[in-house]
């Protein structure tokens, strides 16, 4: 697939057309001043993000390159000790909580989505709208549903019998 303009440096795959509305960068402001020593000053571009975004995100997130949050990001909101990779496309409504979850490149996670502990999400991983993860997902998988279930692994489909 070609991609003009500001999708050219996008690796993921399911990137959207899409330039930050700015929740990304007052994040990244924030980021950065926390990792300088700047921790109060960090903690009012924190307060900016959710009075502006409705965005939750700690400053001690870390968060790859070119993260995508369409819709503004509203309602997205992360617990501190939370790892995200590059390309990463986190839609409205996403909850990653009670600490330590891993997510890796280039994960697409739709819309009310909500990851549960220190799971390991891998690299190329879709999760569906309002799926429920407390599980570990290996890369390449695609996961959906209110009871999370992986129902594509590495483009292969699974079957009910290889999940039992």
């Amino acid at each position: 697939m070609y991609k003009t303009g500001h999708q050219k440096h996008l690796k993921n795959r399911l990137a959207v057309n899409y330039k930050g509305r700015g929740a990304e960068k007052i994040y990244y402001i924030s980021h950065r001043l926390y990792k300088r020593g700047f921790k109060r000053t960090a903690m009012v571009f924190k307060r900016l993000n959710q009075l502006l975004f409705r965005v939750y995100i700690p400053p001690q997130v870390k968060i790859g390159k070119r993260l995508q949050l369409p819709h503004g990001g509203f309602g997205v909101v992360m617990h501190k000790d939370t790892i995200i990779g590059d390309d990463a496309i986190i839609f409205h409504n996403v909850t990653v909580a009670n600490g330590g979850a891993r997510i890796g490149d280039r994960v697409y996670i739709g819309t009310g989505a909500v990851i549960i502990g220190a799971v390991r999400i891998g690299n190329d991983v879709t999760i569906g709208a309002h799926a429920v993860v407390n599980f570990d997902v290996p890369d390449g998988c695609t996961v959906v549903g209110p009871r999370a279930q992986i129902i594509k692994k590495n483009s292969t489909d699974v079957s009910e019998k290889d999940m039992s």
